[in-house]
């Protein structure tokens, strides 16, 4: 095991002997320690018995235990699975909510490097709910704008790598829900579900935020095509063209479980979607040129 995820592994394990009776949202906290220590000890698991540790689609030896376990931990955290109705419930439940989804997409990771970035998020979240300052929203909103902010090109980088091998990827990463669909379904997690996070960027989303993020696409773009030859959506096309029965998951961005964007951030996001046209692909059009 890598030593950054080792080493935040070793820190989330000393969280139950911290946590007392009245330790603030035990109840979300601690079930999502034991949901991080359960899973990493079923990967190990699995790697003893030299098993498939990426868990694709059609693993089935490999993605019944987590199946299992996510269903399992999905009951203990029922109460913050849906941000919107979290939120209605806690005043940080909406941030619970989201940082409970970005939790389980840990499942979908790979890598190393992807798997450690969540265990972090998981402990500033973890370290500033327990600290003695009155809690804020808008620290809440510091911590994950400053966590997408910061790692925004890694995430592109994966991604365009990452799809390039398998153009039905699907992740738990917010980041790209709306203007950058994933076109493949989730196989551990329902529709509903995933359709509630598809607006969990309203935590954050903001017009620099949002300039921050179109350069970091600009660049990604431009390095790919300047190393393929093309653009992203020409290597999928080309790759969906082989699978023309594929049906691409259409997920809905309004759902009456999630979060909404505020008037002003509808109007940044409609600007920011004509901007990265074509980091979509149109398949109506693409199946009439064939």
């Amino acid at each position: 095991m890598g030593e950054r995820r080792n080493s935040a592994l070793e820190r989330i394990r000393e969280i139950p002997l911290e946590m007392r009776e009245d330790s603030p949202y035990k109840e979300v906290f601690r079930p999502l320690t034991f949901f991080f220590l359960d899973y990493f000890k079923e990967r190990e698991n699995q790697e003893a018995q030299s098993l498939e540790v990426a868990f694709v689609e059609g693993n089935t030896d490999a993605s019944i235990p987590i199946s299992s376990l996510l269903k399992r931990y999905q009951r203990e955290l029922q109460n913050f699975l849906f941000p919107g109705i979290a939120k209605e419930r806690s005043p940080f439940g909406d941030f619970f909510s989201i940082l409970i989804f970005l939790s389980f997409g840990i499942v979908l990771e790979k890598e190393e490097e992807a798997q450690s970035r969540i265990l972090e998020l998981y402990l500033q979240l973890y370290l500033y709910s327990q600290s003695d300052e009155a809690l804020e929203r808008s620290r809440f909103q510091d911590i994950f704008y400053s966590h997408f902010y910061d790692y925004c090109r890694d995430f592109l980088e994966e991604r365009y790598e990452e799809e390039e091998k398998d153009p039905f990827l699907y992740r738990n990463n917010i980041l790209f829900f709306g203007w950058m669909p994933y076109y493949g379904s989730s196989p551990f997690f329902s529709k509903d579900y995933v359709e509630s996070h598809q607006r969990d960027a309203a935590i954050f989303l903001g017009d620099r935020f949002l300039s921050h993020l179109y350069q970091a696409y600009e660049q990604e773009e431009k390095l790919w095509h300047k190393r393929r030859g093309k653009s992203r959506v020409q290597i999928l096309e080309e790759q969906f063209k082989k699978r023309m029965d594929f049906q691409p998951e259409n997920y809905c961005i309004e759902n009456t479980q999630g979060l909404s964007f505020h008037a002003h951030q509808e109007k940044l996001w409609k600007s920011f979607l004509e901007k990265t046209k074509d980091a979509r692909i149109d398949f109506e059009i693409m199946r009439e040129r064939t």
